[in-house]
């Protein structure tokens, strides 16, 4: 029984369409160890993503009253739990701006959490 070449072609293109699919899975699930450097209270470096900023926080700006605080927070926040990077889209400044979620919780919340109860 011979498959038809039709047939054939359409499943190597199925399976040349699939491989980047799983490849960004694994990058959103996190399967590998990953590093992080906080750059501000609200931007971080990736080993994975590179820069990031977390969508929905306006940061300090260095100098400012609380600045080396909102950074420890961010450190100790992304050191803590398991982190998942949702990428949302890239800013003028190349960073990927992303939902970020630690041990499943939004990090722009909690961000917002530590402001108001300043």
């Amino acid at each position: 029984m011979q498959i038809p070449l039709f047939a054939v072609i359409i499943l190597l293109i199925l399976l040349f369409l699939l491989i980047p699919a799983f490849r960004l899975r694994g990058r959103i699930v996190g399967e590998e160890k990953e590093t992080f450097v906080v750059i501000d209270g609200n931007t971080f470096w990736s080993s994975r993503w590179g820069k990031v900023r977390v969508d929905g926080v306006e940061s300090l700006q260095e100098g400012e009253p609380e600045y080396e605080e909102a950074k420890r927070f961010l450190s100790d926040m992304l050191s803590s739990r398991s982190i998942t990077i949702i990428p949302i889209r890239k800013d003028r400044e190349g960073r990927i701006v992303a939902r970020v979620l630690v041990g499943g919780e939004d990090l722009a919340e909690k961000i917002r959490k530590r402001i108001e109860g300043r």
